[in-house]
């Protein structure tokens, strides 16, 4: 559907929720609507879905100098000596922890075991919360994702999510550790620092957002790689071609398909086409990353193309511009 879309302009029509919306499939205007905050301010998407749920955050905020303040503020804590650490040191013992708890089963369901666990363990033990609750991390995070479906289940999901980290944040403060929540109460930018609420809403946002994406990149990843005759194996012998398997998977099946927005409040001119005020907006990110005018032979799962073409990774599925994916480094 999407290649018929690109095929017939970089921007047609389409429907969203029962509703005309414009949909952005060609990867040269895909990027240019993710650079124009002023024809498509992406915290409006933000505001009417995830801030119900979450309270407000950095990917909501409008000011653009306030933005950059928070952003600046709580982003550095996932580039952290923390990160690095648990980067080097513990991510493969984590993903040892749950492949060891399917020992003596000769099937299993790989999401349901692995895929869909892992990404929440890693925010959670980023965060240095308790491994007795880990579970109920997920299931707060699932409950917050799905406010729009269910609101009430999601409030319920918030309450007890902050009722866990105020003791939690509290604790930091007196006695700091080499763990997230310790960075974000550290961090200070132009004399400023995070409130206990905005450290409670940046963590709110992690579980759904980060955890979310990267649950379902990584069973994509896994789904493909096991899909392709001899690459399993041809990873065991040489795991140097990990990162280009891993990039080659983002751009082909893309964690975030489609992703919604709201155009500005004027009429405006874009790609050659009127929209108006208010226009539902879909960036169709899985279809600029199939865009052949960038992506030869886009339709393969090729993890080769990286180092053959000239090119840097030119892939949209981080998005760009001021909202770009602050977690794309630990993801």
């Amino acid at each position: 559907l999407l290649r018929d879309l690109r095929s017939r302009g970089p921007i047609g029509r389409a429907r969203f929720m029962g509703i005309p919306a414009f949909i952005i499939t060609g990867h040269q205007a895909l990027l240019a609507a993710f650079m124009d905050a002023e024809k498509f301010p992406p915290h409006r998407l933000y505001q009417a879905s995830f801030e119900g749920a979450i309270g407000e955050s950095f990917i909501s905020m409008e000011d653009p100098r306030r933005h950059l303040l928070y952003r600046r503020l709580a982003t550095p804590a996932f580039r952290s000596q923390a990160v690095s650490r648990y980067e080097r040191e513990d991510l493969e013992a984590l993903a040892h922890e749950l492949i060891d708890r399917l020992e003596g089963q000769e099937q299993f369901d790989l999401v349901e075991a692995f895929t869909s666990r892992f990404p929440y363990l890693v925010i959670s033990r980023l965060l240095g919360l308790p491994r007795d609750r880990e579970d109920d991390f997920q299931e707060w995070a699932a409950a917050l994702l799905a406010f729009r479906d269910n609101p009430d289940r999601a409030a319920i999901a918030r309450q007890r999510l902050t009722e866990f980290l105020i003791p939690a944040v509290d604790e930091r403060r007196q006695n700091p550790r080499d763990d997230v929540i310790s960075e974000l109460l550290r961090a200070r930018v132009d004399g400023r620092q995070l409130s206990d609420e905005e450290i409670y809403s940046h963590i709110r946002l992690l579980f759904p957002t980060g955890g979310e994406t990267t649950h379902g990149s990584l069973g994509n990843l896994l789904s493909s790689v096991l899909g392709s005759p001899g690459l399993w194996p041809s990873l065991a012998e040489d795991p140097s071609q990990i990162p280009d398997v891993v990039r080659e998977s983002l751009r082909w099946e893309t964690p975030i398909a489609v992703l919604p927005r709201i155009s500005a409040s004027f009429d405006m001119e874009f790609e050659g086409v009127h929209i108006p005020a208010d226009s539902w907006t879909l960036f169709a990110i899985a279809a600029a990353n199939r865009d052949p005018d960038l992506f030869p032979n886009p339709d393969r799962f090729d993890p080769s193309r990286f180092r053959t073409e000239t090119r840097g990774d030119e892939s949209l599925t981080f998005g760009r511009g001021t909202k770009a994916c602050p977690g794309m480094h630990l993801a």
